[in-house]
């Protein structure tokens, strides 16, 4: 059985940088809320650094383009699509990374606009990446279209999109958010 490789990972440098900040204000609150408040207030303290460092981790750190053997995977906020190489027809480029496929479009949460920074995440270390590269990057992968002399073959294997909704992980930010709320207003 051939050895697989690691998937190759484009990432947004900017979302991340900010995601690690916002960890380090959620500590920051944490001992702040400590100090000035006391133990008497210690269960009401972490609530809004956990959601802060919550929303940090779904909305800035997690959001990534895979790019595996066998299929393009999206994790964006909402929900992870994994397409079928040979379903994706295209990858643009022109306002934002979009993946094109028989299904339509859609839009990549890490890559909204041209400008985006981003990075390919490789065993040597992370590569600063313009969003047009990163579609060539994508765009290198997607097979050539198909082209026969006469009818298709009867038999074609199945090549699925698949989409797994984050439903948790926005449950989560909500629940966290009000719980956030709460807690600080009543500190």
């Amino acid at each position: 059985m051939p050895e697989r490789t690691a998937p190759t990972r484009i990432v947004a440098t900017n979302m991340r940088r900010f995601a690690v900040a916002l960890w380090v204000v959620a500590v920051a609150l944490v001992v702040i809320g400590l100090v000035t408040n006391g133990l008497r207030a210690a269960w009401l303290v972490p609530v809004p650094s956990l959601f802060t460092a919550w929303f940090a981790w779904v909305v800035l750190w997690r959001p990534r383009i895979e790019l595996t053997e066998d299929e393009l995977v999206v994790v964006d906020v909402r929900r992870t699509t994994r397409f079928a190489w040979r379903r994706v027809q295209d990858v643009r480029s022109k306002y934002g990374l979009e993946v094109v496929t028989d299904q339509g479009e859609q839009r990549v949460w890490i890559a909204p606009r041209p400008t985006a920074r981003l990075a390919i995440e490789r065993p040597g270390g992370a590569v600063p990446l313009s969003v047009a590269a990163a579609a060539d990057e994508m765009r290198a992968r997607v097979p050539a279209a198909v082209t026969y002399d006469g009818a298709p073959p009867a038999t074609v294997t199945a090549a699925p999109i698949v989409h797994r909704v984050h439903g948790w992980a926005i449950v989560a930010l909500v629940v966290l958010g009000i719980a956030g709320s709460l807690a600080g207003a009543r500190l």
